[in-house]
């Protein structure tokens, strides 16, 4: 009978690799912060934003290696002859539409206007460096200025603008 007792007792019992029973969890409760000690702690929260325009290059026969050899022309175009005059100091960044290196150690840029705008280069620049295009940071007022910023080849050259110079297509019958 002891025995039949003993095993009516181990049958009734948990195993021991049973899984147990999972105990309920403890209700949520909210927990007010702590308050803040102004004096050890504070908080911070810093948000950067950068914004970066790119300028497409024109392409002319001298950066357009792919373009396919047009027939001769009959009439022989003559180059346009171009008169520097003074140009205000800053350009505002949204009126750029695109570039295209003619010089040594400038650029010219076109304008929304339809205005051609010569950017001398800093010293040890040079414009071919920037055949591509070219790259400017947005600045706070919106403005390309001379003597403050900075644009960057997609070579990775980056170079201060000296001065701008507003260009005027001289004609022929203009005398100087």
């Amino acid at each position: 009978m002891l025995t039949a007792a003993f095993l009516w007792f181990v049958a009734a019992a948990p195993a021991a690799d049973a899984p147990r029973p999972v105990a309920a969890p403890d209700p949520l409760v909210a927990i007010s912060a702590p308050p803040v000690d102004q004096a050890s702690s504070f908080w911070q929260m810093v948000i950067e934003q950068q914004l970066i325009i790119r300028v497409p290059a024109r392409r002319s026969p001298i950066n357009n290696f792919a373009a396919e050899r047009s027939t001769p022309r009959r009439e022989i175009e003559l180059p346009i002859v171009w008169k520097e005059k003074k140009a205000p100091k800053c350009v505002a960044m949204r009126n750029i539409m695109g570039m295209q290196a003619v010089q040594r150690d400038s650029i010219d840029l076109i304008t929304r206007q339809k205005q051609r705008l010569r950017a001398q280069l800093n010293r040890g620049c040079r414009a071919l460096d920037f055949y591509a295009g070219f790259y400017m940071q947005g600045s706070k007022d919106g403005k390309l200025c001379e003597d403050r910023d900075e644009i960057h080849a997609r070579t990775g050259a980056k170079c201060e603008i000296d001065k701008f110079r507003l260009m005027v297509p001289v004609h022929d019958n203009e005398d100087d």
